[in-house]
């Protein structure tokens, strides 16, 4: 599944370190898309943020690629959402419209340096 990953210099450049360890985004998702973040890390990473947009999301954790995902949350509009991930699992955070652009407000412990970023693109009929 990761496979069909198509990494974006915008993801990371978007990345503001707020403090050592630490890391903060004004994250815009794609309508079906889904943005990862994580996996290869060492320590927990936890991840929190708000959805400043008008689409809902779903956060959700997987362990790799190809294991089964596991629902964290459905964020509405204006709703938060916070959870730690353990070393080498991979948080995802999924536009559930197929219309209009996902925003939000995302913070995470963990060197950003050291953190995979990138867009897992819908799959095309």
């Amino acid at each position: 599944m990761l496979t069909r990953l198509a990494l974006t210099a915008a993801a990371a450049l978007a990345l503001i370190p707020a403090a050592a360890q630490a890391g903060h985004s004004e994250l815009e998702v794609p309508p079906s898309d889904t943005f990862f973040l994580g996996g290869e890390q060492k320590a927990d990473m936890v991840v929190s943020g708000r959805n400043t947009g008008q689409t809902t999301v779903t956060v959700l954790a997987t362990k790799d690629g190809s294991s089964p995902e596991v629902l964290i949350a459905t964020v509405a509009p204006g709703a938060s959402f916070k959870h730690a991930y353990a070393p080498g699992e991979i948080a995802l955070i999924r536009n559930a419209s197929t219309r209009e652009t996902a925003r939000l407000s995302v913070d995470f412990t963990g060197n950003p340096s050291s953190l995979t970023m990138a867009y897992l693109l819908p799959q095309k009929d």
